[in-house]
């Protein structure tokens, strides 16, 4: 079990069933990596879909509440909740409290957290000089670390992300080796 999936199975024998973009913010984890390790703790038997309409989860006081549920919510199987006891003697987790409000800047950052190892790449980018701010816009300060050659045309040479390849493609004129 990764650290990951014993965050999960940690934070459920807390707080209680839980759906998954609130499981995400309260442990401040990336939903689409959540939502995997979910899927594999199922397929473990070790958490499983709640089937009731109504659903009992725990606050940071330790009231219980009772809920109509309109997400999908996840509970631990006793299988999960033997592994979250031997976990909780080993690790010591605090569960942030989930508001309504909570910081949705935050948690979309952490949605959208795409691995960022853009692989860069060596090449040339020959453009006239009337494309030189549409390329300045697209690679930003990364213009001005490149290589360049004034001739007949702007001849630039350096590595850039594949994304910015794709973006340079787009405009008129531009050959790229």
């Amino acid at each position: 079990m990764n650290e990951l999936e014993k965050k999960i199975v940690l934070t459920i024998y807390k707080i209680g069933p839980t759906f998954i973009s609130k499981l995400a913010n309260r442990i401040l984890e990336n939903q689409n990596e959540v939502r995997e390790c979910i899927r594999i703790l199922i397929k473990d038997k070790i958490l499983e879909r709640v089937e009731n309409i109504m659903v009992q989860y725990k606050t940071k006081e330790a009231n219980v509440v009772v809920k109509h549920r309109n997400h999908t919510y996840y509970k631990l199987t006793k299988l999960g909740e033997k592994k979250a006891k031997e976990l909780e003697e080993e690790h010591e987790l605090e569960v942030r409290e989930a508001f309504k409000t909570y910081n949705k800047a935050l948690q979309n950052k952490l949605d959208n957290v795409i691995e960022n190892t853009e692989k860069k790449i060596y090449c040339v980018i020959d453009f006239p000089y009337s494309q030189e701010l549409n390329v300045k816009n697209i690679l930003n300060e990364k213009f001005e670390n490149l290589q360049k050659e004034y001739g007949h045309t702007i001849t630039l040479r350096g590595e850039i992300t594949e994304v910015e390849k794709e973006k340079l493609l787009e405009l008129p004129n531009i050959i790229i080796i």
